[in-house]
């Protein structure tokens, strides 16, 4: 809690994928991949309160026993694959019920953000009166490796002006979003105008989606910089 503000989690973990199945179950490195996020979590001086979203058994059992059994089950229509993440807060916001300052959604995509990531976005968004932060992380190779693909194929460096733009380039990397409820619901996403960025470390900003991606997550795991444990 920060100063009487209330903080709500949300973890959304629906079973399907197209391109992972049950990648939320599935383990990585020796645990369910949503058990990472959890476990996160566990570690935030935040956080007052958490829900998993989810309409999957296997989840469901994960976060019951780390603490958190689901106080509903993901209705169906929240469950597909054109499902809508804001849709499945504002659900997860009606289910709780209370009142809360901050919403923050953490993906299970992202299993190696650490606890002071969370936390991290969290205090900027409450210290600065942002509507929203969103975490980010650099690019993953210095500007010079970039360039352009002319008309006729040809390979254009970037150049002083260009360089100096993707120093300051970096890519939403899913793992922390926090928002104030009423503007989230407002503008159907965490973008609204003013939103701030949170850097976090490539190490710590994979995000998982499809076979390869997790293989190599699972492979970055011994290397990650995280106080998570």
């Amino acid at each position: 809690m920060i100063d009487g503000r209330k903080v709500l989690a949300v973890v959304p973990a629906r079973g399907g994928s197209s391109r992972l199945v049950a990648k939320n179950a599935r383990l990585l490195a020796g645990r369910p991949m949503v058990a990472w996020t959890l476990v996160a979590a566990r570690g935030s001086q935040l956080i007052d309160h958490l829900v998993v979203s989810t309409d999957d058994p296997a989840v469901a059992a994960t976060a019951t026993e780390m603490g958190w059994p689901p106080p509903f089950v993901r209705p169906d229509h929240l469950s597909g694959p054109e499902a809508s993440v804001i849709d499945a807060i504002e659900h997860a916001l009606d289910q709780v019920g209370g009142v809360w300052d901050y919403v923050v959604l953490l993906q299970p995509t992202s299993p190696l953000r650490a606890p002071e990531d969370i936390d991290g976005a969290i205090d900027l968004c409450d210290r600065t009166g942002a509507p929203s932060v969103i975490s980010v992380s650099p690019l993953p190779k210095p500007s010079g490796f970039y360039g352009l693909v002319g008309p006729d194929g040809r390979y254009i460096p970037g150049g002083p002006g260009r360089q100096a733009e993707l120093d300051r380039t970096v890519v939403i990397n899913g793992a922390v979003y926090v928002g104030r409820p009423d503007i989230l619901l407002r503008d159907r996403t965490f973008q609204s105008e003013g939103v701030l960025a949170y850097p976090m470390p490539f190490e710590r900003s994979w995000d998982v989606d499809t076979p390869a991606e997790f293989a190599v997550c699972d492979a970055l795991f011994p290397f990650r910089a995280t106080g998570a444990a």
